[in-house]
């Protein structure tokens, strides 16, 4: 009989151990289940690249949203312009340059097809030649349409020799905007002064979207020889010199 008496009260003992315990559970656990419930702070921010953007201007969009400097970015992406494919991602808070310039070659090769590439071939260019185009046709006009017309026009200049008077190439080292350029700059000695030096600058001026790439692969044929764009952003063209002149006098002055 005393060995029961033992064992009931073990086991009184345990069951009140277990409710307090519960309850304590239950104490702790209540604010969570009556509240709101708060999600830690995420370690990751969205960022858009937009196409055309340099890599000075996607520096600048990392160092306003405090991740790292411009400055850091630009010294390791300098060489990697024009590779950097532009579209939305998502990148740790903590993310380092050299983090972001593998996502956005990674995205560059993935966008890039074995068709895109095999196409490039047919048409007897070079990929490197293609980007360099893309990335000036990003910054010289902004209508799709109007990019296939600019695209035939600098291809016919390059297979004629003819220097390419791209604006935008001059811009990229002069840090101006095209219609502050003055004929002093036109004269300026750099491999990106397509006005003083003929062929292609040696290397892209931006980071071209898959569109304008698809868009320099397949120009649209046309008589002319010339473009401009206006200030409100329309591009006017032309098949010789003298018409082009015109039409700098008519939508430039």
């Amino acid at each position: 009989m005393e060995e029961n008496k033992n064992y009931l009260n073990k086991y009184l003992i345990w069951t009140a151990v277990a409710a307090a315990l519960v309850l304590l559970y239950v104490f702790i656990k209540l604010p969570e289940w009556a509240g709101p419930r708060v999600e830690p702070a995420s370690r990751e921010i969205t960022i858009t690249i937009p196409e055309g953007f340099n890599v000075r201007q996607i520096g600048d969009v990392f160092e306003k949203l405090g991740i790292f400097s411009k400055e850091d970015f630009v010294a390791a992406a300098q060489k990697e312009e024009g590779y950097l494919f532009p579209d939305t991602y998502r990148f740790y808070k903590d993310a380092e340059p050299q983090d972001v310039i593998e996502r956005m070659k990674a995205n560059f090769g993935k966008k890039i097809t074995p068709e895109i590439l095999a196409e490039i071939k047919k048409n007897k260019k070079t990929l490197s030649d293609v980007v360099i185009v893309a990335s000036l046709l990003e910054e010289e006009v902004g209508a799709a349409e109007d990019r296939k017309i600019v695209a035939g026009i600098l291809w016919k200049r390059l297979e004629r020799k003819m220097g390419l008077n791209v604006d935008a190439a001059l811009t990229y080292v002069l840090g101006k905007a095209s219609h502050e350029l003055t004929a002093e700059d036109l004269k300026y000695d750099s491999p990106y002064n397509t006005y003083r030096y003929r062929g292609l600058p040696p290397t892209p001026i931006s980071n071209p979207g898959l569109d304008t790439i698809l868009a320099t692969l397949n120009p649209t044929p046309s008589p002319y020889f010339y473009y401009l764009t206006d200030k409100e952003g329309k591009a006017h063209y032309a098949a010789t010199l003298e018409e082009h002149a015109l039409n700098k006098f008519k939508y430039l002055r």
